[in-house]
């Protein structure tokens, strides 16, 4: 996939929004987001969510997958775009649990980039 519209590695964003949230520690709500450049680096000033260890973490291979995929000419967001946090949820002993939908989008617009078909 070569990227549209003229679209450099640096006008990528990594996305990662939150579908489901509930009894989370960290005041995490739905429709909040994790934004990260194509590095996988996290950018705090354009997240919307609350830090948190538990959720990076779990993101973290997906960056690093994303990283790969993009060198090798692919769309950065696999089949694999659904995560979730480390608690355990309120169920099973912990304190909650939260669920993310990656997504890739282009920072100059907003807008998401569809995979292709």
């Amino acid at each position: 996939m070569s990227l549209p519209n003229a679209m450099t590695p640096e006008d990528l964003r990594l996305v990662a929004t939150v579908t489901r949230a509930f009894h989370c520690a960290n005041k995490i709500h739905e429709d909040e987001t994790f934004v990260f450049d194509h590095k996988g680096r996290l950018l705090a000033d354009q997240s919307s969510a609350n830090l948190c260890i538990g959720m990076i973490c779990k993101l973290q291979p997906a960056l690093m997958m994303a990283q790969d995929r993009l060198a090798e000419g692919l769309h950065p967001v696999g089949r694999y775009a659904h995560f979730d946090c480390f608690d355990t949820g309120i169920d099973h002993g912990g304190t909650g649990k939260v669920y993310v939908e990656m997504s890739l989008v282009d920072a100059r617009t907003g807008q998401e980039v569809p995979k292709p078909e």
